[in-house]
């Protein structure tokens, strides 16, 4: 299964449809899924290698590396018993289990199996039993649905209560028997289906679930195993003796009779050195003595040879003697010594590297430590199908020559062993009934079948074979010898896993030599015992073998070298295993400088421990260079922002635009002033929260929402928007200028807000509109009223005196009213402010249109016009309107028959268009000049009673130019010229 991972994901949307069989040979270069896959392996390895975690942890890690892999909310191992399911561990960040769990949970934990797709993953019926209908639905026992509804379940009652979407799930076998399911779901339905190698990752899940539980049984066997083994060998009665100061025997018991081989009558009174004299210079003369000098208690062990006993001795002193208890340890000693050897021959097991080995070790330990003349293991085939004999006993085991052919797990004693997974322990072949279900035992005079074995312990070796010991007597085997038995079954199965793991990961091994990840292996002293070519080039070698067996901080920058090293210790050293076992996981930063680079490399070395029986550390370097280089000039970048974002005089608040909800991610101080807002409470919150809606008038623009636009949903929609809207502040209710813009940061989707405050520019403009509106209509109707009486007066008189008058106040009645009619040009040109979008404008076609109009309207003036084809400036035509007021401007103050000049050049060099109209009369006032051009202050003592300087001069600052002053025709009136940005 590893090998099917490690080779890609072959499997697509058609494969789960069609089944593998509609699956054609694949070619061609590596797909990511295949670069996505081995990324799995590392982790899955780690994590089922971790001697530091207990099952229950692997079991969440692994639940968690699932839910990643397969990018679905729910992970979970269950116990399936009958039609009851028990949740055993879960991974879920959606809360869906706890609830199921409160709705549905019994007192016994469990809830109904029906509730559950794992009914269908197990095989059982609405009833528990089992049923052909999940079998059916499932591949190599894993069922995968991606929508449930499509699949036909929309009345199971595990959709109906749940409403799961998705699943896929794997059988859990232990033992041979299902045990339960490993599971991964959401709620949602999956936009693709399962592809194989999902499948066959959730399978691998499953079946290395099934074989921890297995181990952890087996585990648990070989302990009790042990207890019983161990209590065997220490159950022993206990002889007593005192002795007098003199130590001479005042009392011995029965035991200590019996054990010192005396009589206890005979004994008592007599010289213990004179009865037993080998004991003199022994640890029995010195212990005794010693503790009647010390009066102190003393235990020791020593073997009194005469009598071939060894002794377990506690002496308690008094000052009149010792009290001896004593236990004949002879036979825990014998068996210590056949311990010792059966260790021994456990390490051999361990070192072996194929089950064949292992085999023979365990014959070995049967024959020569056990001292059992009968004894063979048989190991399972999977090519075949079959038990295939690996090795067996010499002597009297040659006589079983006839059936070592390969067997079927259906026949004979080791079949009926494996078939079952359960210890067989035979007393006498004669009487055991257990044979005649196998074809053998007292009803087939099995004496000859067999050869004389009268009774055996056959100890399953979990799914690699059966280990078998006989013997040619009844009974031979008491439950010590079935405890050393299993004990190593127990260790050769572990032993035959590991190499299993072993192979595995030279399986991994090889699949890293052909990708371009950097990997390295450390032996407890943080020395190389394995790296990829990347990895040896990214600290300098050109060849990965060049620093196999070099330290790792010998390899890395001298500031880097010590950190290196504590991590390494700390992962494998003392101090780790003094911190109750050994940390997962150390990050260390490395710098390299390497000659032709022109900046040093930067990475980041992940260290992990590995678990197998050397221990080690596993180590992933990432450069992390460019990252570093960008998270530099980004946190420059954010520092520029923040200060601006604190500094800005405007009210600003950033927000995160999520699917269902806007969320306020920050405000400038600004804002925290004008709206009496707190950013810390506000972060985190939604828009609504911030409820600084004005919306007391209505919303004031016709055809808009109640409450006014929706502007969350124009910077959404659109990206941007401007809008003009009243908003409450500390102050009081005031209107603001809203620029909003949308913007993506790391695939979130984000966006600011601006409020620039206009209540000031809106009254100044509802002050102009109020003022044109009296300058129009008012006082245009008041002078027409004026030029009435003025014209009657000036015809019904003769007096030449008041006829002049009238004509005055005519005059000046017009020269107001052409007043009246500037301002409203000035509005205009005031309220189109900025020329955002300027075009080309024809100086010379502008220049001619002005002086056609005044031609036509039969002035005095003599206008003349010099302007080259060509010059075009950047604008719009508001340009004609600053050119016709100037001219008017010239026309007006004069004089009876002024000379005007109107010309235009480009300068080459400054990129820009000098449009000058000049003229030979009285001049403007230098304090009307210096109002102008904003040298002076408008005052009640200076301003310009006219407007058409004042146009021609917004008009310019609109173009992005200025204006000049300068002496006019022939040294006399004056000069004025628009500097303009020439267009493109």
């Amino acid at each position: 299964m590893i090998d099917a991972l490690a080779g890609g994901r072959d499997g697509d949307a058609e494969t789960e449809r069609n089944g593998p069989e509609a699956e054609g040979p694949r070619a061609g270069p590596e797909s990511a899924a295949d670069a996505g896959e081995r990324a799995f392996l590392e982790p899955f390895v780690r994590i089922v290698s971790d001697r530091c975690a207990d099952l229950d942890e692997q079991i969440d890690a692994l639940l968690d590396l699932g839910r990643d892999y397969l990018d679905l909310s729910i992970g979970y191992s269950s116990r399936v018993e009958g039609d009851r399911i028990e949740i055993r561990r879960f991974r879920d960040s959606t809360g869906l289990v706890e609830s199921m769990a409160a709705d549905e949970l019994d007192d016994d934990g469990t809830v109904p199996l029906e509730l559950t797709y794992c009914r269908r993953t197990v095989g059982r019926g609405p009833d528990g039993r089992p049923d052909d209908e999940g079998a059916g639905n499932t591949d190599g026992g894993v069922l995968a649905i991606t929508d449930p509804e499509a699949a036909g379940l929309a009345g199971d009652p595990a959709y109906e209560r749940s409403g799961v979407g998705s699943y896929v799930g794997g059988r859990v076998v232990v033992d041979g028997e299902v045990y339960g399911t490993l599971c991964f779901l959401d709620v949602d339905p999956r936009d693709r289906p399962f592809d194989e190698s999902e499948r066959l990752f959730v399978e691998l899940l499953a079946e290395w679930l099934g074989g921890a539980l297995e181990r952890e049984v087996a585990s648990e066997e070989r302990a009790a195993a042990v207890d019983r083994f161990e209590e065997t060998l220490d159950r022993i009665d206990d002889g007593f003796f005192a002795l007098d100061d003199e130590f001479r025997f005042t009392y011995v018991n029965d035991a200590a009779a019996s054990l010192l081989d005396r009589d206890a009558d005979e004994l008592v009174g007599d010289d213990v050195w004179a009865e037993f004299p080998a004991a003199l210079g022994q640890k029995y003369e010195r212990n005794y003595r010693r503790a009647m000098e010390t009066q102190e208690v003393v235990s020791f062990e020593d073997r009194y040879e005469p009598l071939d006993l060894w002794t377990d001795v506690t002496a308690y002193p008094s000052p009149n003697g010792l009290s001896v208890f004593f236990a004949d340890v002879s036979e825990r000693k014998r068996r210590e010594q056949t311990l010792e050897r059966l260790l021994g021959t456990v390490e051999r097991i361990q070192r072996e590297g194929d089950a064949k080995g292992v085999a023979e070790r365990l014959v070995e330990a049967a024959d020569q430590i056990l001292d059992y003349q009968i004894s063979g293991v048989r190991l399972f085939d999977e090519g075949t199908g079959r038990l295939r004999l690996a090795a067996t006993s010499d002597g009297i085991g040659d006589a079983f020559a006839a059936s070592r052919d390969p067997r079927p797990p259906s026949e004979g004693i080791t079949g009926d062993v494996f078939r079952r997974g359960e210890r067989w322990v035979c007393d006498d072949l004669a009487t055991d009934e257990r044979l005649a279900s196998i074809g053998g035992g007292p009803s087939n005079g099995g004496d000859a079948e067999y050869h004389g074995m009268r009774s055996f312990v056959a100890v399953p070796l979990a799914d690699h074979g059966v280990f078998i010991v006989g013997s040619e007597e009844p009974d031979a085997f008491d439950e010590s010898d079935v405890s050393v038995l299993e004990l190593l079954a127990t260790n050769a199965v572990a032993t035959m896993d590991a190499n299993d793991r072993r192979q595995r990961l030279r399986t991994y091994e090889d699949a890293l030599k052909n990708v371009d990840d950097m990997v390295c292996v450390l032996d407890d002293d943080g020395a190389v015992t394995y790296a990829t070519g990347p990895f040896a080039e990214w600290v300098g070698d050109v060849d990965a073998e060049t620093i196999v067996g070099r330290r790792l901080d010998a390899l890395v920058a001298p500031d880097d070298a010590e950190r290196a090293a504590d991590a390494v210790g700390a992962l494998t050293g003392a101090a780790a295993e003094a911190a109750a076992g050994r940390q997962p996981t150390r990050t260390v930063e490395l710098t390299v400088e390497r000659d032709g680079d022109r900046q040093p490399r930067y990475g980041q070395l992940r260290l992990s421990t590995l678990s197998d029986r050397e221990g080690g550390v596993v180590g992933s370097l990432s450069d992390v260079t460019a990252l570093r280089r960008t998270r530099t000039e980004l946190s420059a970048e954010r520092d520029r922002f923040r200060r601006l974002f604190d500094r800005i005089p405007d009210p600003v608040m950033e927000v995160i635009l999520e699917d269902d909800a806007t969320v306020i991610d920050g405000a400038n101080p600004a804002f925290e002033s004008q709206f009496g807002a707190d950013e810390s409470t506000l972060r985190g919150r939604t828009i609504e929260a911030l409820d600084i809606d004005d919306d007391r008038l209505g919303d004031r623009r016709e055809g808009g929402p109640v409450g006014g636009v929706d502007l969350d949903a124009l910077v959404r929609e659109q990206g941007f928007t401007t809008e003009e809207v009243r908003r409450r502040t500390v102050d009081g209710p005031r209107e603001f200028l809203f620029r909003g813009f949308s913007y993506e940061s790391e695939g979130v989707r984000r966006a600011f807000g601006i409020y620039t405050d206009i209540i000031d520019r809106k009254r100044r403009e509802r002050y102009v509109r109020i003022v044109n509106r009296i300058l129009r209509h008012n006082l245009r109707n008041e002078l027409n009223v004026v030029f009435g009486f003025a014209s009657e007066i000036a015809d019904r008189t003769d007096d030449d005196r008041i006829r002049d008058y009238a004509r005055r106040i005519e005059a000046t009645g017009k020269r107001l009213s052409g007043v009246a009619e500037g301002a409203t040009t000035l509005r205009r040109v005031v309220e189109e402010g900025y020329a955002t979008d300027p075009v080309p404008v024809d100086v010379a076609a502008v220049v001619e249109g002005v002086v056609a109009e005044y031609a036509a309207d039969g002035s005095n003036a003599r206008i003349t016009a010099d302007v080259p084809a060509g010059i075009a400036v950047r604008g719009d035509d508001r340009l004609a309107i600053a050119v016709d007021h100037l001219v008017e401007n010239e026309v007006e103050h004069g004089g009876d028959a002024p000379r005007v000049a109107v010309t235009a050049d480009r300068d080459p060099d400054g990129g820009a268009v000098r449009v000058s109209v000049a003229d030979d009369g009285p001049g403007i006032p230098t304090a009307v000049r210096e109002v102008i051009a904003e040298d002076r202050e408008v005052t009640q003592l200076r301003h310009n009673t006219g407007v058409g300087l004042w146009i021609a001069a917004w008009v310019v600052e609109a173009y992005g130019g200025e204006i000049r002053f300068g002496p006019g025709i022939d040294g006399e009136g004056a000069t004025v010229t628009l500097v303009l940005p020439a267009a493109e």
